[in-house]
């Protein structure tokens, strides 16, 4: 089985497409979760990973919460500061 980490690589890949014509990224980062179809999409992923029942809920959550850190991760605009 993939880590959760490469669950949430892949379903970033996978999204890119559905998100290259409405750029989810602002609504992530303000309400720091994935959209409803966002959501559908990734169980949908994960069903075809193998996952079920309470697993696919607690794969569902940790991958969501992997992806959302990533999206605000990249939309983080501001500058680094270095140690004055």
């Amino acid at each position: 089985m993939p880590t959760t980490r490469e669950l949430a690589d892949r379903f970033l890949e996978a999204r890119k497409a559905a998100w290259a014509n409405a750029d989810p990224t602002t609504a992530i980062v303000s309400t720091e979760q994935l959209n409803p179809d966002d959501e559908q999409a990734l169980r949908r992923f994960l069903e075809d990973a193998g996952y079920r029942g309470k697993e696919l809920d607690r794969v569902a959550a940790q991958v969501a919460a992997l992806v959302v850190g990533r999206v605000e991760a990249l939309a983080d605009d501001l500058p680094a500061t270095g140690g004055d």
